[in-house]
């Protein structure tokens, strides 16, 4: 085969003119406004033809080509890929497709090489954006690759029925798991039964519904144990906008939940703490009012009665003085216990008022429910047989209780309850003591 630059050096290039003959195969018109660049080259290698749009892309006008060899008007493209494609297509006689980065003019080109005995026909377009859009994303890879690889994060793509279709290697460190053997395997499959997604905890399924959410659940080590994984996940869409897999990162956060839940029972136990009375182990006052507003409003809403039963151990003063206080704060246990065991219910709610005074709160019970229920409670203490020497008729301890009835409403206050059980336990000491008096009143 010729060397075309050899060849070149023979002959000398022809005029413009010469090039106005009717050898175009299409009409010249459409040459002219397609977008891709075109160029005829004769046997020689000399430029025939090229378009507007080949102007643009070469940055070179064709006035000044046209004619010319192509090979010595572009000199930096002889001995690059270009170059020998251009050979190699005119000795196979066969299209060649080909990218090409011209580093005079700093652009990408795609290149479509068509040989003919007459004619050699390039087709090019300048894929610039697209290169550098590849590279820019082949560095985004890699630099997300490093990431992931060294990340303490475990990194993973999930597909959307939960198959791992890629896990980072902190896998090994968080479960115990070499990446590849969470490959085809379901996460679904390493969570806990109680994190399990359902229909009262769909936390991790909710992720079909969202792009981006935050979640916390307990995972399977291969040892067996579980730990407390936080996720934040994101669901990828595919090019027509269907959800096609999920991106986690999840880290391990048992110590903080650890710590939580230590704080939570501590929180608890100083709830607790607070609302109970730390003598007799019942409910102290600032529990009575908590339940009793919360009892009242759902008693409201039921449109259901709501009794209450105030007691008071008859000359509790006069047993101190006698016995001491320690033998009066072993008393008080005593009773308290025996007011816990007759009040059966789990919603029945007993608490010491102050001093000597304990009440009870029964939820939707009427009047003579409440008399029943106060009437043992009086019988259980008095068969306790605490003695008490100095009493006014009685040698035992015993109890007045007062029981007043209502069925809340909006416009009804809670203390007004209080008041009416306050009035009875009056009525039950003036007239002996050891009573049960229900609060009738006018309202």
């Amino acid at each position: 085969m010729l060397d075309p630059l050899k060849e070149i050096e023979k002959r000398q290039p022809f005029t413009f003119e010469e090039t106005e003959d009717d050898s175009f195969a299409l009409p010249q018109a459409i040459l002219e406004n397609i977008t891709d660049g075109i160029m005829n080259l004769d046997a020689f290698g000399r430029i025939t033809y090229m378009n507007k749009a080949a102007e643009k892309m070469l940055e070179r006008p064709r006035t000044d080509l046209l004619g010319m060899s192509v090979w010595t008007s572009f000199p930096t493209a002889v001995g690059t890929p270009l170059y020998d494609n251009y050979l190699a297509s005119m000795a196979t006689q066969r299209t060649h497709s080909f990218d090409f980065y011209y580093s005079a003019i700093n652009r990408w080109f795609k290149f479509h090489a068509y040989p003919g005995k007459d004619l050699f026909t390039i087709l090019f377009r300048d894929i610039t954006i697209r290169k550098n859009n590849e590279k820019l994303r082949k560095e985004s890879e890699q630099m997300y690759k490093m990431i992931a690889d060294n990340s303490t994060d475990m990194i993973s793509r999930v597909s959307m029925d939960g198959i791992y279709l890629y896990v980072s290697p902190a896998s090994k460190t968080l479960l115990g798991y070499e990446p590849e053997e969470l490959l085809g395997l379901n996460m679904y499959d390493l969570l806990h039964p109680e994190d399990f997604p359902n229909e009262d905890n769909a936390s991790i399924k909710e992720l079909i519904d969202s792009k981006t959410m935050l979640t916390e659940y307990r995972i399977r080590r291969k040892d067996g144990t579980y730990i407390w994984f936080e996720t934040t996940a994101r669901t990828i869409l595919d090019p027509y906008g269907l959800r096609k897999e999920i991106i986690s990162v999840s880290r391990d956060v048992s110590t903080r939940k650890h710590v939580e839940k230590q704080l939570l029972e501590a929180n608890e136990l100083l709830q607790k703490m607070s609302t109970v009375d730390a003598l007799t182990g019942v409910s102290n006052r600032r529990g009575f009012d908590e339940y009793l507003k919360k009892e009242w409003k759902q008693c409201s809403r039921m449109a259901v009665p709501l009794s209450l039963i105030l007691i008071d151990i008859d000359y509790f003063k006069h047993y101190n003085d006698t016995y001491g206080h320690v033998e009066g704060d072993i008393c008080l246990r005593l009773v308290a216990e025996s007011l816990k065991k007759a009040a059966k219910r789990s919603i029945d709610f007993i608490a010491r008022y102050g001093g000597e005074e304990f009440v009870i709160i029964l939820p939707s019970t009427d009047a003579s429910g409440a008399q029943t229920v106060a009437e043992h409670l009086r019988m259980q203490v008095e068969a306790l047989q605490i003695p008490l020497t100095r009493s006014e008729g009685c040698s035992y301890i015993t109890i007045s209780l007062g029981t007043a009835t209502m069925i809340p409403t909006r416009d009804s206050d809670p203390k007004e309850l209080f008041l009416r059980a306050d009035k009875a336990l009056y009525q039950a000491k003036q007239e002996g003591r050891n009573l049960v008096r229900l609060y009738y009143g006018n309202d």
